[in-house]
């Protein structure tokens, strides 16, 4: 009864060892381990390299400004707390701090020029008023701040637009197009393009409109600056 009892036991162990053997081979195997990502946000890339290790493989993305310090990694992917295997690579975006720029004076520019003009100073256009002065159709007559102030990039300004004598336009359906040709329907009907949203869908060609901040049909001012959502194939693009 012993030996029978013995050679019972032996045999599940020996199924137990073959098991856990044959797990432990194939995760080797396939490198199946899987490592949570960290936190990378507000170090530095030495301090985040040094916190990785070899488990996984920096890729700096480029350089924006932030609310975070210069030299700071302020935006990742995949985000922390993710489990991706060993190895893979995070993508980081490095933080160009919050430099401080004085506003130049905008007033007489169109909506496109002075948009150009705020973005070249890492500086975005925030609210936009319209009113009726009976003079400069369709340019900045007021900033707030205003020009001279102190303001930090990434930071917002509010842009005045005068529109006297400008009658309302229909806005154009450009949902479905490409941006480039939804950019020229907006340029020819005196519409200004506004911000771009990139959202990943792989059921659409890269750069398909698929929505827009006013719906086609409405009436909308001249000058009227227009935000869309283009689609994008690559997550995190």
């Amino acid at each position: 009864m012993n030996k029978k009892i013995i050679i019972t036991m032996s045999s599940l162990a020996i199924i137990v060892g073959i098991f856990l053997a044959g797990n432990v081979g194939l995760k080797f195997f396939f490198h199946d381990y899987l490592y949570e990502t960290p936190n990378l946000k507000g170090l530095t890339i030495k301090e985040a390299k040094a916190l990785v290790g070899t488990n996984f493989k920096l890729v700096n993305l480029g350089e924006h400004y932030s609310e975070f310090r210069k030299g700071e990694i302020y935006s990742q992917l995949p985000t922390s707390q993710k489990h991706i295997k060993k190895g893979r690579p995070i993508k980081i975006w490095i933080s160009k701090g919050m430099d401080i720029v004085i506003l130049p004076d905008l007033k007489g520019k169109n909506m496109q020029d002075a948009r150009v003009t705020l973005s070249d100073l890492g500086v975005k256009v925030g609210r936009i008023s319209h009113t009726m002065e009976g003079y400069m159709n369709n340019k900045v007559i007021g900033t707030d701040p205003s020009e001279g102030s102190l303001i930090s990039r990434g930071s917002s300004v509010s842009l005045l637009i005068n529109v006297s004598q400008i009658k309302n336009i229909r806005m154009p359906d450009i949902l479905g197009l490409s941006l480039g040709e939804g950019v020229k329907i907006l340029r020819k009907k005196k519409l200004v393009l506004g911000d771009i949203e990139k959202v990943y869908r792989n059921d659409f060609p890269k750069d398909t409109i698929i929505d827009i901040s006013y719906p086609a049909g409405k009436d909308v001012l001249a000058g009227s600056v227009i935000n869309i959502t283009v689609t994008a194939q690559n997550e995190g693009e």
